[in-house]
C-alpha cells in the first residue's frame, strides 16, 4: 500500500462498490454486505459532506497501490483489493483482500495474474473473496493454497489452482 496516501489523481468518482459490498455498523449507516447504503443515490452519496469518519477514512487497494492499473477501479473491473488484519501464523499484521465480482472472469488478465502471483512470491498475506449477489464468499488464504507452486515456479500449477479457486460458487 501507498503510505503516503491515495495516488495522485485517483479518485473514487461514480464508483460506489465500497457503499454496496461490505457491512457497515455504524449506528447512522448500520446496513448489511451486499445492500446499498441507504444514502447511496443515483447522483452518489447523498450525505457525503457530513459522511461518518469511517467511510471518509476508508480507502480501496486501487487508490492506495500505484501499481494497480487505471482500469482496476472496482466499479469498471470487478475487482476491489483492500486491507484487513491478519491472523495468520507467520506473516505480518496486515493482509490484502482481492474480491472479485460475479461478472468478473479475470483468470485471463495477465495483470491481476502478476498482482496475485508476486503478492504471494513477496509472502504479502493474500486472501481472495468472491462477490456473490454483491456479498463476499468465504476467505480463501492464496499464500497457503499457491504459495507452494509460486516458490517451486510452476506456473501452469499456479493458474490451475487460481482456476480451480474461480469456479461458480454454487
Amino acid at each position: 500500500m501507498n503510505d503516503g496516501g491515495p495516488v495522485p489523481g485517483r479518485e473514487c468518482g461514480s464508483c460506489d462498490a465500497c457503499c454496496v459490498v461490505f457491512e457497515i455498523q455504524v449506528p447512522e449507516i448500520a446496513k448489511p454486505p451486499g445492500v446499498p447504503c441507504r444514502n447511496l443515490t443515483k447522483a452518489g452519496c447523498a450525505i457525503y459532506e457530513s459522511r461518518p469518519d469511517m467511510c471518509r477514512k476508508w480507502l480501496c487497494g486501487w487508490r492506495l497501490i500505484s501499481g494497480l492499473p487505471e482500469n482496476w477501479r472496482p466499479d469498471l473491473s470487478g475487482i476491489l483489493i483492500y486491507q484487513k488484519v491478519c491472523k495468520e501464523p507467520g506473516y505480518g499484521p496486515a493482509a490484502l483482500v482481492v474480491s472479485l465480482s460475479e461478472r468478473a472472469a479475470r483468470l485471463s488478465d495477465n495483470a491481476l495474474l502478476g498482482f496475485i502471483h508476486s503478492t504471494i512470491a513477496m509472502r504479502v498475506p493474500l486472501y481472495l473473496t468472491r462477490q456473490v449477489a454483491c456479498v463476499e464468499t468465504r476467505l480463501i488464504f492464496l499464500n497457503d493454497v499457491l504459495g507452494r507452486t509460486v516458490h517451486a515456479g510452476d506456473g501452469p500449477g499456479f493458474v490451475a489452482g487460481l482456476a480451480r479457486l474461480m469456479q461458480p460458487v454454487v
